[in-house]
């Protein structure tokens, strides 16, 4: 009752661009319903879209919004109910090109289902007698999902971009003896309104993963268009090796079971990606989310953490199900010295750093585990300190000087072949085949795929007898140098897995996601220790995370944002 009595103390409030933008006549221009942070904002922009209007119920995350895309003008208001104080009809925003809506997860989520169907107002003015003889108003009247609706109905946009949970397929009445799965008779009669508004549409199912966000996230998209307009290429290809025909193809999108009842729509559960050619799964290329992650920060050594005494009674350093949940993450990873683990019970599974994290949602719900030292890969920035660089440049023919870290400048190269690469770390170990040699090259990981150690990095021989000659290291695929009557050539090993295996729960350091983490997981450019991002952000941790989870990952909505714009930007063909 409190709630209900601040919501109707407040009052829409519209907010001018803070900056003046020069409209021009070949510029398409977009709204963007519940948007957030904006990263539909930001995907459609890079993609040839400038969004002239942004609207949010959220006073902070249009804050937020506002500064990052200063030419748009804002409403801070309730959308969906006519009777709220702060209410603003959709149909009252400007018209434009394309109308983007990241519409609200929240009643369309299974847990939420029976919760969303008991609230609600009405619709608009829209006769349907047949529909209101099936289902009740009150069933489809609160989600945000209709004030597309009622945008179209009033401006009719050539182009429309929703983002929402795969489960608003399942959006209807409660299935009998499953109070948390829908019918789905609400969701068609929704998909069938853009029909007599005369849109067709396509709807997409896609994970962040595959679009260079270090983040599996399976989202929905659903594009309508015009009728008149041409249907855009909405097929993604991705370019991904098929090792059974030894060649790099464009990934065809392919169903394993359809649609469940539920809605949920998962990559690797409902959908795969396959070769074109010998029809055989493949694996798109995925960012690890090592690309998230800021390894200078270990955390605090468990050990050394404050024992508390939990509701349940329980005496420790952290509550009795994450030690439970940490020392289960530590047995099963035993060889890797660090981990992304979920930090409450009913939520993401355990993650290697070089597979990407799982979904980010509104809540800080992801810790690392680490042993302390951290192996960095090639690719990361920086080097963390412990067990140091993964890989070392060494001379071979000793004209070069002494073994380099993979952190450090190369010497000068000369004409001879005179440097070599010895690897002490994690090498690609696919699942049920065989591990590849460092002259191959590695490939691509996937959920299940885990890496393996490698114990036996590489071999040095003595050059001749004085100590002014030095040693030359050679990595494993070298043939041995001639051996001779003296003990001259030596076996290099990286013992340390073992190490870690014994390493007590204890010695292990813990720390939940930073909110800068999240905000990189989640696609966004943030300000990364000294890098400086494009993407402004402010306040605390919760609501940060809050709204980095919730947003849309920029980069999915310039995939498809692209293919938008050119369906209205053909190039001309001559008679």
């Amino acid at each position: 009752m409190a709630r209900h009595t601040m919501q109707q103390a407040r009052t829409a409030a519209h907010r001018p661009a803070v900056r003046r933008r020069r409209f021009r006549h070949d510029e398409y221009v977009a709204v963007d319903l519940f948007s957030g942070f904006g990263g539909l904002t930001k995907g459609i922009g890079d993609a040839g879209f400038t969004t002239i209007m942004a609207a949010n119920h959220n006073e902070y995350k249009v804050q937020v919004h506002e500064r990052n895309h200063p030419d748009a003008e804002h409403w801070i208001a309730d959308l969906v109910d006519p009777d709220a104080s702060d209410y603003h009809s959709a149909r009252d925003l400007p018209a434009a090109d394309l109308l983007a809506a990241g519409v609200s997860c929240v009643n369309h989520s299974l847990a939420n289902t029976v919760k969303a169907y008991e609230q609600g107002l009405t619709l608009f003015e829209l006769e349907d007698p047949d529909y209101e003889a099936r289902v009740t108003r009150s069933e489809r009247d609160r989600a945000t999902a209709n004030c597309v609706l009622q945008y179209a109905a009033k401006h009719h946009p050539r182009l429309i971009l929703i983002e929402c949970t795969t489960q608003l397929t399942s959006w209807g009445p409660a299935l009998p003896g499953r109070p948390k799965v829908g019918d789905g008779s609400t969701y068609r009669w929704w998909l069938n309104q853009f029909d007599l508004l005369n849109y067709d549409h396509k709807v997409l199912y896609l994970n962040s993963q595959f679009f260079g966000v270090p983040q599996s996230r399976d989202r929905g998209y659903w594009v309508f268009w015009d009728k008149s307009l041409p249907a855009p290429d909405l097929e993604h290809r991705p370019v991904s090796r098929c090792h059974h025909c030894d060649k790099d193809v464009e990934a065809v999108w392919t169903w394993k079971t359809g649609i469940p009842a539920t809605g949920t729509v998962m990559y690797g559960k409902q959908y795969e990606y396959r070769c074109p050619s010998c029809r055989r799964p493949v694996v798109p290329p995925m960012t690890p989310s090592l690309a998230a992650l800021d390894l200078t920060d270990l955390g605090t050594r468990i050990g050394d953490k404050p024992v508390k005494t939990f509701k349940d009674g329980f005496v420790g350093p952290l509550a009795r199900s994450s030690m439970a949940r940490a020392e289960r993450c530590r047995r099963r990873f035993a060889d890797f010295p660090a981990i992304l683990m979920p930090a409450k019970g009913v939520h993401g599974s355990e993650r290697l750093l070089l597979q990407p994290m799982a979904t980010q949602t509104s809540q800080q719900e992801t810790a690392i585990l680490s042993t302390g030292p951290v192996v960095q890969p090639l690719w990361a920035q920086g080097a963390a300190d412990g067990l140091a660089v993964q890989a070392m440049a060494l001379a071979v023919d000793n004209f070069q000087g002494a073994a380099r870290g993979a952190g450090e400048p190369l010497p000068t190269q000369v004409g001879s072949e005179t440097l070599a690469v010895l690897s002490s770390g994690v090498i690609p170990y696919r699942k049920n085949t065989l591990p590849t040699l460092h002259s191959e090259a590695m490939p691509t990981f996937t959920s299940e795929q885990i890496p393996a150690v490698l114990t036996a990095a590489g071999w040095y021989k003595q050059n001749g007898t004085s100590p002014d000659h030095g040693t030359a290291p050679h990595p494993l695929t070298d043939p041995l140098g001639t051996l001779t009557a003296t003990d001259t050539t030596a076996l290099l090993r990286a013992q340390w897995q073992a190490s870690l295996a014994e390493l007590p729960l204890e010695d292990c350091f813990y720390r939940m996601m930073a909110a800068h983490e999240i905000g990189r997981g989640c696609g966004f450019d943030v300000d990364f220790n000294d890098y400086r991002g494009t993407f402004t952000v402010w306040g605390s941790a919760r609501n940060q995370v809050d709204g980095f989870g919730n947003a849309v990952s920029p980069q999915v909505g310039t995939w498809i944002g692209a293919r938008l714009r050119a369906v209205l930007h053909q190039p001309e063909v001559a008679a």
